[in-house]
């Protein structure tokens, strides 16, 4: 059984996540209201988010949009770089997203 992440662990590897991020260009901001992460598309506003990132603070990893979306906390680059690429994926159409 995985031990649960401490509240002040969980922001500072959003704040690394956050950092990270950024440096490859993503338009990130930290949340307020829930721990985690918004990511718009460049000149997007809050109603324009594409992407949330927080940290499963049970299973110890970072997770982003679905829960499928899974990497290690103790690797915050690795996990920039799975997320930078899934915003490069085509988005789904909405029609679509409901077959899933």
């Amino acid at each position: 059984m995985n031990t649960p992440v401490p509240r002040e662990i969980e922001l500072r590897l959003l704040g690394d996540m956050c950092r990270a991020l950024v440096r490859r260009g993503v338009c990130v901001q930290m949340r307020d209201a829930i721990p985690g992460l918004t990511i718009t598309r460049p000149g997007g506003t809050a109603t324009d988010v594409i992407a949330y990132v927080v940290v499963n603070r049970r299973t110890g990893g970072f997770s982003w949009w679905r829960v499928d979306n899974f990497h290690a906390l103790r690797d915050v680059d690795g996990a920039a770089d799975r997320i930078t690429a899934f915003l490069a994926e085509p988005p789904v159409p909405a029609h679509e997203r409901s077959r899933s």
